[in-house]
């Protein structure tokens, strides 16, 4: 069994999604340290004039403690969801499952979640869901291990979770202490992205999975 360990982004590129595609469980690790202006709380989408943040305020006012973790994260209610929905209109009306795509957002804004992680868990387990990508999600919160450091906490969810092999993102490879793994098998991700058409002239890559919704719809399965 394939598992696959990453923080939750908001509505993330497709590579991300590439991940959870890949593995039997994905574990959404929400309980480490919140980043400010990462990829935790905003993505990029493709406009006319290039690519452009969507950005979702957070209130990380206690993050200089460094003890802010990412399930604790508070959105700031101001609107910020309108503004996100007004840009997906301005630059995607014309895509062929504008639509669709829009209903998806719609439906977990309305949900009003208070956590960021809750949006951003909710907008993935909704996307995956549209592609019927097959796999099981979990949080990182809801298993445990925290007491631990952070090579041996991953080894520590997989035994928990009966891995057989574990699959890492690329960039892991200077700090993962892979020898500890034991019996369980490490995989390195690498993701080659593939075109697909855009609005607007060029090609923007490692923007978010929603520019390839709008425009490739449910056939961003197979080209994720």
């Amino acid at each position: 069994m394939r598992v696959s360990i990453l923080q939750p982004n908001y509505i993330p590129w497709r590579g991300y999604f590439d991940f959870i595609k890949q593995s039997d469980v994905f574990v959404f690790y929400d309980d480490v340290q919140y980043t400010k202006n990462d990829w935790r709380n905003r993505n990029l989408i493709k406009t006319q004039d290039g690519a452009q943040w969507m950005t979702i305020p957070v209130d990380d006012s206690h993050r200089i403690s460094k003890h802010l973790l990412i399930k604790d994260a508070k959105i700031v209610q101001n609107g910020w969801q309108e503004r996100h929905l007004n840009l997906l209109e301005i630059n995607y009306k014309f895509a062929p499952y504008y639509g669709e795509v829009r209903d998806i957002m719609v439906e977990a804004f309305a949900q009003h979640k208070e956590f960021l992680s809750q949006l951003a868990v909710s907008l993935i387990t909704k996307t995956k869901d549209f592609l019927g990508i097959n796999c099981h999600l979990m949080l990182s919160s809801e298993i445990g291990f925290t007491e631990l450091s952070p090579s041996d906490r991953l080894i520590a969810i997989c035994k928990h979770l009966g891995a057989t092999e574990y699959l890492s993102g690329d960039a892991a490879r200077e700090y993962l202490e892979v020898d500890k793994f034991g019996g369980i098998k490490v995989l390195w991700h690498r993701y080659h992205e593939r075109m697909y058409p855009q609005l607007w002239s060029g090609f923007v890559s490692r923007v978010s999975i929603i520019d390839t919704l709008m425009n490739c719809g449910i056939k961003t399965r197979d080209i994720i």
